[in-house]
């Protein structure tokens, strides 16, 4: 199978190695817009697929590359906020290779001639604004790629609201074409001002902020009553502890699959250990699917992307997991399991919690029929309570936690 050339695509002309490898392509996928800018520079392109709608896009890559050399454009350096993740997770480091150009973010950077080692960045492309808020009450530095939506304005307006005032904006506008422009104003002033759809963002800090102590700052652990759950249905916490030290979570960019998330207080917590990560939290009753969006708000999780669905249908659109937790199954379990046996990357690991003996026995039997190792765990968990001015001690249901690998 050929390689599938990612190529990044600045407002400079493209250098010779990559006009080289555009002119050979059978096909190139791009956008208008820097298919404008390739043929501006000359370029003869032998044939052309648009990268809209992604789906469809995609779709071509798998069905001709084994016998079509095929080239991806994308603007600046893909594996920024990027074309460059959805394509890995489609079709492998080893089938991929990338040449970027220089990210718009770094020429924003330069425009203003501020460093930018010390800055964060965040997107709002295909996103809702309010999801970067808590990331800038924290940072000093931000860099915000934009979309149509979510203009300028837009951005500021959510802003002020959460009363984030002190910050001096810098919008950079059409770099690198001719008219290109920059703009230094107080946040204040971005919501009376239009700007081009192709921007970019960075807030400076023109104080000192320091965040307030609030119900989300807190460590491994959060009690049970700091989430919004209905009838008592949450992973306590001192089950929660266990179940993400058996999941191995690290901060290294895997994806992670809660499926039956119920108030998601897996997925939260997991999404602080795993910041890089991608979790998604799959949740088939609206109701429970509402505190989950509650929950992410009020704790100011970033990386978790709610699915609304009946697992194992709702599995078939995500991306293949390294890390997978199954908290409920919906009368489903055997059919989950199946799924998750053949989606699981190799090495990944699979955690499943039981309350019922039944459950227990028909994940071992499902297990051992694979071929998997597998450890089972059984937590009687009491607490204590008042009663009569006297400590008494109750049992939580026990819980058993099957853990195993894929291998």
């Amino acid at each position: 199978m050929n390689k599938l050339y990612v190529i990044g695509i600045d407002p400079r002309c493209p250098d010779e190695k990559v006009r080289e490898i555009i002119s050979s392509c059978d096909v190139v996928i791009a956008s208008k817009r820097h298919m404008d800018r390739v043929k501006g520079a000359g370029l003869r392109v032998k044939g052309f697929v648009s990268i809209s709608p992604l789906k469809d896009a995609l779709d071509f890559i798998k069905e001709n590359l084994k016998r079509k050399k095929i080239a991806v454009l994308a603007g600046g350096d893909p594996l920024f906020f990027g074309i460059g993740r959805r394509l890995l997770k489609e079709f492998g480091k080893e089938q991929v290779e990338f040449i970027p150009a220089v990210s718009s973010m770094q020429t924003a950077f330069a425009r203003i001639k501020e460093p930018w080692q010390d800055a964060v960045f965040v997107s709002v492309h295909g996103r809702k604004v309010e999801d970067i808020v808590e990331t800038v009450k924290k940072n000093n530095k931000i860099g915000i790629f934009t979309d149509k939506i979510n203009s300028p304005a837009r951005i500021a307006r959510t802003l002020l609201q959460e009363g984030l005032s002190h910050y001096r904006a810098y919008i950079c506008e059409d770099l690198g074409y001719p008219g290109e422009k920059i703009t230094s104003i107080p946040i204040s002033e971005m919501i009376h001002m239009n700007f081009s759809p192709l921007n970019i963002i960075i807030l400076i800090n023109q104080k000192t902020y320091n965040p307030p102590l609030t119900t989300h700052n807190f460590s491994l652990g959060i009690p049970d009553e700091e989430f919004a759950h209905s009838k008592g249905l949450i992973t306590k916490e001192e089950i929660r502890v266990l179940v993400l030290s058996k999941l191995r979570l690290r901060d290294d960019g895997s994806i992670f699959w809660d499926i039956g998330a119920g108030c998601g207080s897996i997925s939260i917590e997991a999404a602080r250990i795993a910041g890089s990560g991608e979790i998604y939290a799959v949740e088939r009753d609206e109701e429970r699917a509402e505190l989950i969006r509650a929950n992410l708000n009020k704790f100011g999780i970033l990386n978790v992307c709610l699915v609304t669905g009946e697992a194992p249908d709702a599995l078939n659109t995500l991306p293949s997991p390294d890390i997978i937790f199954i908290g409920g199954s919906g009368g489903k379990l055997k059919e989950i399991l199946e799924v998750c046996r053949e989606r699981l990357k190799e090495d990944g690991r699979m955690v499943i919690n039981a309350i019922t003996m039944e459950t227990l026995s028909q994940v071992e039997t499902f297990l051992r029929e694979i071929g998997f190792d597998f450890e089972v765990l059984c937590l009687n968990i009491s607490r204590t309570r008042v009663i009569s001015q006297k400590h008494l001690f109750y049992a939580l249901n026990p819980v058993y936690i099957i853990s195993t690998k894929k291998r």
